[in-house]
């Protein structure tokens, strides 16, 4: 509007000529291009000089908090504690007199692992005894792991809890 009120009181001829403007501008626009161009070409990637990055590759075990994968892992800890020659039961609370007794005259150790049991660590003791007490029928008889529970003073189920 403006413009349109310019031109009725002054005529046509109030305007500069744009061209030098747009000159520049063309100009500029073709200096910015080169300067993006010869960037790209100066760090571009020359083939034969890139090596080849490794890619970071992970596994997440769910089975962290699971009893089961708690489990597996006592089974497994209890085939490398009878390879290596030491005949363990774990259970919870102190080391009693009948733990002491279960070492001295059976050669077994008792390892308390804390006073109170959680889900995943008694899923751990279970099957890591139920290794070892398979372990000590096959090198002993059935009668052997009996005779033991009859002369700690527990029986075989409770022999996973407390000695």
């Amino acid at each position: 509007m403006a413009v349109a009120l310019a031109d009725e009181r002054l005529g046509k001829g109030w305007r500069r000529s744009q061209t030098r403007i747009r000159v520049v501008a063309v100009l500029c626009a073709l200096v910015a291009a080169a300067i993006v161009f010869g960037l790209f070409e100066r760090f571009r990637v020359q083939e034969g000089e890139a090596k080849r990055e490794k890619q970071l590759i992970a596994a997440i075990d769910l089975r962290i908090g699971n009893p089961a994968g708690a489990a597996e892992r006592g089974e497994a800890k209890a085939r490398a504690d009878i390879e290596a020659g030491l005949l363990q039961l774990q259970g919870f609370g102190p080391v009693t007199a009948k733990a002491q007794r279960l070492k001295q005259r059976y050669g077994i150790t008792w390892v308390s692992k804390g006073e109170a049991a959680t889900p995943l660590t008694q899923a751990y003791a279970d099957a890591y005894n139920r290794v070892v007490q398979s372990e000590i029928e096959r090198r002993h008889g059935q009668d052997y792991l009996e005779r033991l529970a009859q002369d700690s003073g527990v029986s075989r189920q409770e022999k996973n809890v407390s000695p």
